[in-house]
């Protein structure tokens, strides 16, 4: 059976998605050890670098700006209201501390917070603090490559982790850009695989609610479809079966910001 028909065809999830979601432990494991990579190579890095895939932005401003929003995202577990991201210091030895100190803050803030505890997010219900703890790991995964894609280095990432991201991408992100306008709904229904972890969804519609059967798939590893959607790679590496057009005006849409 194909992969069209075989996601078409399965039964269960109404928007035929095969959801993967890690467990607590590994976010934050996830989170404790890309963050202290993150200051570690900020440390050294040209501060003035360019960040591929982040139109004009330095790493001075990736950094303030995950280390920012490291901030934001504890204030909404300990007062479950949204704050303003926090401006940060622009020299080496201060943005490095401060680095050093947000993610430490957060990580304790989020392991010493009940995870049904009720937060402000932006995602979709149940409003808890556990969207934070998969939220803020994901965000400094990310960040992380596109660091040590600054500073000229390799930028793997754990597979599950990345298949997980893709999960987040596709039912957190997306229905989220079609409500803000940011995005159009999608037409034509494409089907997502990945073809190490294992995982499958569908893209379709305003990502809520059941569409129609996938008219195209797109097939790779989890880092490389993860990539793709977020905009930090080209689809090159990725199969595309069926309706070609369809996959790729879906890989070139904004599901995420």
């Amino acid at each position: 059976m194909g992969t069209l028909s075989r996601i078409a065809g399965r039964a269960g999830d109404p928007l035929c998605h095969d959801r993967r979601v890690l467990d607590r432990d590994a976010y934050l494991t996830s989170l404790e050890r890309d963050s202290a990579a993150f200051a570690d190579l900020l440390a050294e890095a040209d501060l003035a670098a360019p960040v591929p895939h982040c139109p004009g932005w330095t790493v001075t401003d990736l950094a303030l700006h995950l280390s920012g929003v490291h901030r934001w995202a504890r204030t909404a577990v300990v007062t479950a209201a949204p704050g303003e991201e926090p401006v940060g210091p622009s020299d080496r030895d201060g943005l490095v501390a401060w680095c050093r100190a947000g993610s430490a803050e957060l990580l304790e803030t989020l392991r010493t917070t009940d995870p049904s505890t009720p937060v402000w997010h932006f995602g979709p219900k149940p409003r808890v603090a556990s969207f934070w703890v998969r939220r803020q790991a994901h965000e400094t995964a990310v960040h992380l490559g596109d660091l040590r894609r600054a500073a000229g280095r390799d930028a793997p990432m754990d597979p599950e982790l990345a298949a997980d991201g893709v999960d987040e991408v596709v039912t957190v992100f997306f229905p989220r850009q079609v409500r803000l306008g940011r995005t159009p709904p999608v037409e034509l229904a494409v089907a997502v695989t990945l073809t190490d972890t294992g995982g499958s969804w569908v893209v379709s519609g305003d990502g809520l609610t059941p569409g129609s059967d996938p008219v195209a798939g797109v097939e790779g590893s989890a880092y490389d479809v993860l990539h793709a959607l977020w905009h930090r790679a080209d689809a090159d590496a990725l199969r595309i079966v069926g309706d070609e057009a369809a996959a790729r005006a879906v890989l070139a849409a904004a599901l995420a910001p």
